[in-house]
């Protein structure tokens, strides 16, 4: 008799091979908009950002999957969720302003979760593997002309003055807040080509339309994601327990909630086609209006005081959406009622 033991054993570990494939192509694509697109000061780091990263990826695919995740209210609270954990979790920034400060946390919800999961790796995946070539050049466009915007906020002196505070502290890799034109161009499109060339990888078979967890895969996700929370969070403030405790479990009771009237599937399923080489090229505006506002506001001088007041009114209007998308998301999911199996089918999002 054939030894189905091993062969068990074999596909087994091909499936948690294949899952972990998946999430880091997927944490590529997150790591892109919430911290490459988020300061190009950063250079060209990648490896240690995935790793980390990876973590809470692995964490909201499995929410996707456990909780029946096929609504965009349902996305919007595990892309809350993702917000939470990335800055809550693997660093204190969240708790910054205090335990009872709903704006850090909504700010992030804006940043982290609606461009980085919302955006980044739904949205557009979806326009994609569809082709949908309108929805793929404005939002591109629209992204382009925010990341040439948000990144010449990095010339101000006190940004620039703290970056170097943090190459001081052996932080990040030294390299200063003003580049030349070419070297930001290099910059934002090495990395939008990295973008696209993660999406095409995830539609040759590796997307995976289903996300179920080992055991042991569980047990080291849990694992892993309380040792960073002990070791990088409570250190610097104990108390962060209760504020991340009140956060996740919101999102949890909605989730649960969720699950409860919803059919079997996930919007995993909607994603997981292929994406060709030519709606990919949708995705050149990104850099070409990033570097076409970096080399504008260069060549004018562009003043400082110009430049402050668009860096201090881009947080706030993010803080703004991510909580009245937030708000809108849980109460959409708490007022939903149960579908019927084929009525839920046909309204994947």
């Amino acid at each position: 008799m054939p030894d189905t033991s091993k062969s068990t054993g074999w596909e087994k570990a091909r499936q948690i091979g294949s899952r972990l494939v998946f999430v880091i192509l997927s944490t590529t694509i997150m790591v892109f908009f919430s911290e490459k697109a988020y300061w190009y000061s950063q250079g060209f780091v990648l490896g240690e950002l995935i790793l980390f990263y990876a973590f809470p990826v692995y964490a909201i695919l499995w929410a996707v999957e456990r909780f029946r995740v096929r609504s965009m209210p349902a996305l919007i609270l595990v892309a809350a969720l993702f917000a939470f954990l990335i800055e809550g979790v693997l660093t204190p920034v969240i708790y910054e302003a205090g335990l009872l400060d709903p704006v850090m946390p909504a700010y992030f919800i804006g940043w982290h979760g609606l461009l980085s999961v919302v955006f980044g790796w739904y949205l557009l995946r979806k326009w994609l593997v569809h082709a949908q070539w309108r929805r793929i050049l404005a939002g591109s466009a629209l992204f382009g002309l925010f990341w040439g915007i948000w990144s010449i906020t990095f010339w101000l002196p006190e940004n620039a003055a703290e970056w170097e505070q943090l190459v001081e502290a052996g932080e990040v890799a030294p390299g200063g807040t003003l580049w030349t034109v070419p070297e930001f161009a290099t910059y934002v499109f090495f990395f939008t080509l990295m973008l696209g060339t993660s999406h095409w990888l995830l539609g040759r078979g590796i997307w995976q339309t289903q996300f179920n967890l080992s055991k042991a895969e569980k047990w080291i996700l849990t694992l892993v994601l309380v040792a960073l929370f002990v070791t990088l969070v409570l250190p610097v403030l104990p108390l962060a327990i209760v504020k991340l405790a009140v956060m996740l479990a919101i999102i949890y009771l909605a989730l649960r909630l969720n699950r409860s009237r919803e059919a079997e599937g996930t919007l995993l399923t909607e994603l997981g086609g292929s994406v060709r080489f030519l709606p990919l090229l949708g995705l050149l505006p990104m850099p070409a209006l990033a570097t076409a506002v970096y080399a504008i506001a260069s060549n004018i001088q562009s003043s400082e005081d110009l430049i402050r007041t668009l860096q201090e009114s881009i947080p706030p209007l993010q803080a703004l959406v991510g909580a009245a998308v937030f708000l809108w998301a849980l109460a959409s999911t708490l007022r939903s009622r149960a579908k019927p199996p084929e009525l839920a089918a046909s309204r994947l999002v």
